[in-house]
């Protein structure tokens, strides 16, 4: 049976977490929350800001959002918008994840094929291409004190790992 709780937005959520550390822009050990065994990672869906604010208070993160679009005649292949929205009290530090995050996802079929080669064996998806939409100046964050925020919007497409016979997810 197919597990439909795991979507590709989580692969391009553990690409980017893993060259953020590559990059040394991010460190684990500022993440473990006080009772928390393991770290929390920092790029995050945004119901959850404000149990990273209390847990983690005045660290950088980053949340994203997902938008699928419309399947087409070519229903086996997927195309989702991702927005990160990186949060931080450092205009320099905001500035350099939106330059790496452009980096990383504005390729398109280079960029796919760095982030296949970058999944976990067990993912039931293969990408196709990433482009930048849009990467947006820092701006002041309107209600939280000194943060500021930068967005990064990515196109990718991707397909799915299907049954040859009903061409229902695996």
């Amino acid at each position: 049976m197919a597990d439909y709780t795991y979507v590709a937005a989580y692969d391009v959520r553990n690409v980017l977490w893993q060259e953020l550390q590559d990059a040394e822009l991010f460190d684990i050990n500022d993440y473990y929350a006080d009772g928390f065994p393991e770290p929390i990672l920092p790029i995050i869906p945004s119901q959850q800001v404000p149990e990273i604010n209390n847990l983690l208070p005045g660290k950088t993160y980053i949340v994203y959002d997902i938008l699928q679009k419309n399947y087409g005649v070519q229903w086996w292949m997927s195309q989702e918008t991702i927005t990160f929205e990186i949060t931080s009290t450092s205009h320099p530090e905001i500035q350099t994840i939106v330059n790496l995050i452009t980096d990383v996802f504005r390729r398109y079929d280079t960029s796919a094929g760095e982030v296949n080669l970058k999944l976990d064996p067990s993912s039931p998806y293969i990408f196709h291409y990433f482009k930048l939409i849009s990467a947006d100046p820092v701006q002041s964050f309107q209600t939280e004190g000194s943060f500021m925020t930068g967005v990064v919007t990515i196109d990718y497409s991707y397909s799915r790992d299907l049954d040859p016979v009903t061409g229902r997810y695996l």
